[in-house]
């Protein structure tokens, strides 16, 4: 039977990687990264396109020009920087899949073998990263690749932990670019942002403990 999972993360404060620290500065359209192994070392080589329509062009630290027209550039990087997630990640058996970039937030998908490796990835990027959500999960469970979405038991949260999350999902605080902040989510439920804070770090670890628990 197919074990798999298919995992989407976000993560915020990736020191380190060039493509983060690009979108920083610019709107990045698309980013692609690849790794290249010689006997020494293994680094990882990515490729920035910058869209300049909505921005005063800014030339980014660290990465190369490579391509240029009216709107866009391309800039690459090269690095072997081991906390990177876009090197982080592959060691563990997972090639990264789709990898988005904003604000220095990077969003990416990929495929573990088993809930078990999916928990070593989380709790690798965790030691490494300022932040980690899993924002989605699908799981194979059958040899003609059906996939099916992990269950949650509501019943783990209090009203108002489930009313936090509800409310955030909603609001797209989840998506990225964020569509509203901690501010204008604690607004709409009538809280503190502290407050908001706290009950949305305890859903979120209630929310990981179910669905990282075989």
């Amino acid at each position: 039977m197919v074990s798999g999972v298919h995992a989407q993360l976000e993560v915020r404060g990736a020191e380190g990687c060039p493509a983060s620290a690009v979108s920083e500065e610019c709107t990045v359209e698309s980013v692609t990264v690849s790794q290249h192994s010689t006997p020494e070392t293994t680094a990882v080589v990515g490729e920035v396109t910058v869209d300049h329509a909505d921005d005063e062009r800014t030339e980014p630290q660290h990465v190369d020009e490579v391509f240029a027209d009216d709107s866009k550039s391309v800039y690459r990087y090269s690095h072997s920087n081991g906390d990177c997630p876009c090197s982080r990640v592959p060691k563990h058996g997972c090639p990264i899949r789709e990898l988005r970039v904003d604000s220095g937030r990077l969003v990416f998908s990929f495929i573990a073998p088993n809930l078990e490796t999916l928990r070593e990835v989380v709790s690798d990027l965790q030691g490494r990263c300022a932040g980690v959500t899993v924002r989605r999960l699908t799981r194979s469970d059958s040899l003609d690749d059906t996939q099916s979405l992990l269950f949650v038991d509501r019943t783990a949260f209090t009203k108002r932990q489930y009313d936090v999350l509800r409310t955030a999902h909603r609001m797209g605080y989840f998506e990225s670019p964020k569509e509203s902040n901690s501010e204008a989510v604690a607004d709409e439920l009538g809280i503190s942002v502290t407050t908001f804070v706290e009950h949305l770090s305890v859903a979120q670890t209630k929310l990981l403990e179910q669905l990282l628990t075989e």
